[in-house]
């Protein structure tokens, strides 16, 4: 076989395996951000703690988690890695956003970016402001319990 036709044959069959891949979707973006992978990728983080309900931010790369103690959980998408945490009262400031079903939050801990975050809805966007509530009364029953404990 002369070298031009095995050129030839190497460069159709290369460009066969692309449009193979290409074609069968292989080559498309993975986007597997869903409240699946949100209990997934808390759940390491956080085992023992047992999630009740999962709303997803507008773009997919924020999750909040509703936790069955009243806290609320936080996944955040760096890259390909996450970051979870669970919120906590004390280092958290919240508003709603002036257009669009949301909330900016500021986390002063300098391992969370703070933001602007959509929901898909405006019931998404209450839910979750409730929860926050609810982690608040949670840290102020705690205040309480640890302080009346100190007294006794």
């Amino acid at each position: 076989m002369s070298l031009g036709l095995l050129v030839m044959v190497v460069v159709l069959g290369i460009g066969l395996v692309v449009a193979a891949v290409h074609y069968s979707g292989g080559s498309l973006a993975r986007d597997d951000r869903d409240p699946g992978t949100a209990i997934l990728e808390f759940g390491r983080a956080y085992p023992t703690e047992a999630i009740r309900s999962v709303i997803l931010t507008e773009t997919g790369d924020a999750a909040f988690l509703r936790l069955a103690d009243g806290r609320t959980g936080f996944l955040q998408t760096m890259g390909k890695h996450y970051v979870a945490r669970i919120i906590d009262p004390a280092y958290v400031t919240a508003k709603p956003l002036d257009r669009g079903h949301g909330m900016t939050i500021m986390f002063r801990e300098s391992t969370l970016k703070g933001g602007d975050y959509r929901f898909r809805s405006a019931k998404d966007a209450a839910e979750v402001s409730l929860w926050l509530v609810e982690s608040f009364v949670v840290a102020g029953r705690e205040v309480e319990e640890r302080a009346g404990q100190g007294n006794g």
